[in-house]
């Protein structure tokens, strides 16, 4: 009887031992995919990391590019120099001043490193395009974000406000209070009948846009032209210089550029048009406009083409 009931026990053991390795086999696989999941969670977070870093560090691009165009033209009028390639030369400001920025990154435990390939005109002349690779990742990670873009840089952020560089490097214009003061020297430059109606001239330095975008607007009233007169807005032109060909004191430019009206002093029938890069021209393409009462106090002269663009 003995002999039995250790039988049975040893054979009730034997049941609850396979019994059991279901069981334990099944906390295993529990514990295994509870593991896998808490590291996906970890790589999730840390993915999600580099990837908030990376679009924080994209901003800081735009705002250096920002402060990199404001300096340089504020720079270029100062001296009254001309860069000889405006590209180069910003790409190579804006490279090492993201240099600087990924430092700091570093110290945060994110490593990103940022090559500027391109500083380019965009086909909207108040932007500037900057084309990058970016690359950026985490010490100790196996997780690497690697991507190619491009950002159109304003040039009209009121934060950080560009300079026309033209008006001084064409003619060492005097600036003050952000403002152009011609003098005689326009008048001098001008090589056409009538270029007095220039003397003592003024415009603003700082590029802003028009914010009458259907330019056929200005035709409408008189306070739509008056206001814009008044704040020296700057147009789209086809005809007119891009920035960066403005900061290398070109006369022409194959990019779609900007234009300004410089008001004249004194009335004539018939004078220079009142276009910047009419005015300041030296290929002797310097054309007359006739001439156009706004109010008693402003006139403008302007030939057809531009007459017709503007609605006046």
């Amino acid at each position: 009887m003995k002999i039995i009931k250790e039988e049975k026990g040893y054979i009730t053991s034997i049941i609850l031992l396979i019994l059991l390795i279901p069981v334990l086999l099944l906390m295993i696989i529990i514990i295994e995919e509870y593991s896998e999941d808490t590291n996906t969670t970890i790589r999730n977070i840390e993915s999600e990391k580099i990837k908030t870093k990376t679009e924080d560090f994209e901003n800081e691009i735009i705002t250096i590019s920002k402060e990199t165009l404001h300096n340089v033209t504020l720079d270029v009028i100062t001296r009254k120099k001309a860069l000889t390639n405006s590209r180069t030369y910003l790409k190579k400001i804006i490279q090492e001043k993201i240099n600087e920025k990924q430092k700091k990154y570093g110290a945060e435990n994110i490593i990103i490193n940022t090559e500027v390939k391109q500083i380019e005109s965009s086909n909207d002349p108040f932007k500037i395009e900057i084309n990058y690779i970016i690359t950026s990742t985490a010490n100790n990670s196996n997780i690497k974000i690697r991507k190619e873009n491009k950002k159109l840089i304003e040039i009209t952020d009121t934060k950080y406000p560009v300079y026309d560089p033209l008006p001084t490097l064409k003619i060492g214009a005097t600036i003050k209070n952000n403002q152009i003061n011609f003098q005689d020297k326009l008048a001098e430059y001008i090589e056409s009948e009538n270029n007095t109606a220039y003397t003592n001239a003024k415009t603003s330095i700082i590029i802003k846009k028009c914010p009458y975008s259907d330019y056929i607007q200005h035709g409408n009233n008189n306070q739509t032209i008056t206001n814009c007169l008044h704040n020296h807005y700057y147009h789209n032109s086809h005809d007119g210089l891009c920035l960066l060909c403005r900061l290398e004191n070109k006369t022409s430019c194959n990019h779609y550029g900007i234009e300004t009206f410089i008001l004249p002093t004194l009335e004539y029938d018939k004078a220079p048009a009142s276009i910047d890069h009419v005015l300041l021209n030296d290929n002797n393409n310097q054309y007359d406009g006739n001439k156009i009462k706004i109010n008693n106090k402003t006139i403008l002269y302007l030939d057809n083409g531009h007459k017709t663009k503007y609605g006046l």
